[in-house]
């Protein structure tokens, strides 16, 4: 089980640096370090730092190339696209991952 994040591009790895951090980057950290605790393995992008993981899936590559930047974040489970244009819920990544209760 595996998810991967497409950040746009931040300031630093997680964005949370700074006197007013976002909201939705606050929660997606907060969701990725839940699914960390239940043994999923979660990987952080930004196109600046770690070109290759977006030419890796042509899924995410290929909406680059058709909406560029705009598309992200994105998020995408076992390599399958997820969402773009926003981070995806805890619920939403459970369920993509199938984890049960």
């Amino acid at each position: 089980m595996r998810v991967d994040v497409f950040d746009p591009e931040m300031c630093c790895s997680t964005g949370l640096c700074g006197p007013a951090p976002d909201q939705a980057l606050i929660r997606i950290e907060e969701v990725l370090e839940r699914l960390r605790e239940e043994d999923v393995e979660v990987s952080r992008h930004q196109l600046s730092r770690d070109p290759q993981a977006f030419l890796r899936n042509d899924k995410v590559y290929q909406k680059i190339l058709s909406q560029g930047t705009g598309a992200l974040p994105m998020a995408a489970v076992d390599g399958e696209l997820l969402c773009t244009e926003r981070y995806p819920t805890y619920e939403e990544l459970r369920e993509a991952l199938q984890i049960t209760t």
